[in-house]
């Protein structure tokens, strides 16, 4: 009876030996999982180095960034006449605007029933606020000179410049309030430096990065 009570208990604690095997493995197995699967979602959902950077330098630009963007009087001339081309399709009366020596705005006025070209001479500067401003020095009409408060008043009154630019016939500017123009998805342009002379111009693009 000893020695049957005794092989039980080896059996028994065979048994218990395997089913022990078992639940280890199968503890391990399970934790093995649930590491792993911890892992790929922290790498799924997780950002690089790289990413992280990028994150935090666009965080750090805050709302809108700004771009300087420097042009030569051909580039300058090319940018207006595309904007005006589009800006004046379908009008009847139409002028241009280029830069050379002066900021010259050449169009057409009525005199004694006949359409007469003139030619408006200005000195452009830039104001605190990144407007333009210019100062009308001269007018030619044909081959003849004419106060530039006359040409004013007549492009205020016949010309449709946009609501953007304002025209002071008194005081003999125009100001080009380049702070009103929104761009594309907001984009918007100030300008910082205008020279002539030297055939520099340069404007501070901001674009919203939201």
């Amino acid at each position: 009876m000893d020695n049957n009570l005794k092989k039980r208990s080896r059996v028994f604690a065979k048994k218990a030996k395997k089913h022990n095997y078992w639940k280890w493995a199968f503890i391990i197995l399970l934790a093995l999982i649930l590491g792993s699967s911890l892992f790929l979602v922290q790498q799924l959902t997780g950002k690089n180095i790289e990413q992280q950077q990028v994150a935090q330098a666009t965080k750090s630009l805050g709302k809108h960034t700004s771009v300087d963007v420097q042009l030569n009087k051909k580039q300058l001339n090319a940018a207006i006449n595309y904007y005006l081309t589009r800006q004046q399709k379908n009008k009847k009366l139409k002028y241009k605007f280029y830069v050379d020596q002066a900021a010259i705005l050449v169009g057409t006025t009525k005199i004694l029933g006949e359409n007469v070209s003139f030619s408006l001479y200005t000195e452009p500067t830039v104001t605190p606020n990144g407007n333009i401003l210019l100062y009308a020095k001269s007018v030619a009409i044909g081959t003849l000179s004419a106060p530039p408060g006359f040409i004013l008043n007549y492009i205020k009154n016949n010309y449709r410049l946009g609501k953007w630019v304002t025209i002071d016939s008194k005081a003999k500017t125009i100001r080009l309030n380049l702070s009103q123009i929104k761009g594309f998805h907001g984009v918007t342009v100030r300008a910082k430096k205008i020279d002539l002379i030297n055939n520099k111009f340069l404007f501070k693009v901001n674009i919203p990065l939201k």
